[in-house]
């Protein structure tokens, strides 16, 4: 993995734990690919306005629904296991660092 010369934050830690988390929730293996679906696309905005816990401003809900379609053409998913070695590499660069 490179290094990106920055640190780790707290917020991107919490979104490489909850995909790690919802794929072992859905029982995925370590080789399963784990492929981004809408209700954890994005900071949850697509949920929450799935959900209509978050009324967005109609600009705000069309640039949603363009990162939604964008994000249903990426093709490449990583699999669990390469998220946990990704999770775990960047807690080591980020211990290092400090």
């Amino acid at each position: 993995m490179q290094s990106s010369g920055r640190r780790l934050t707290l917020g991107e830690l919490q979104q490489i734990d909850s995909l790690i988390s919802l794929a072992q929730e859905r029982g995925l293996d370590l080789g399963d690919e784990v492929k981004v679906q809408s209700e954890i696309c994005c900071c949850g905005a697509i949920a929450a306005t799935a959900h209509g816990n978050i009324v967005f401003p109609e600009r705000d809900q069309e640039i949603i629904r363009q990162i939604a379609a964008l994000e249903s053409q990426i093709d490449y998913a990583p699999t669990l296991g390469q998220l946990i070695e990704a999770r775990a590499a960047l807690l080591r660069e980020a211990e290092g660092s400090q």
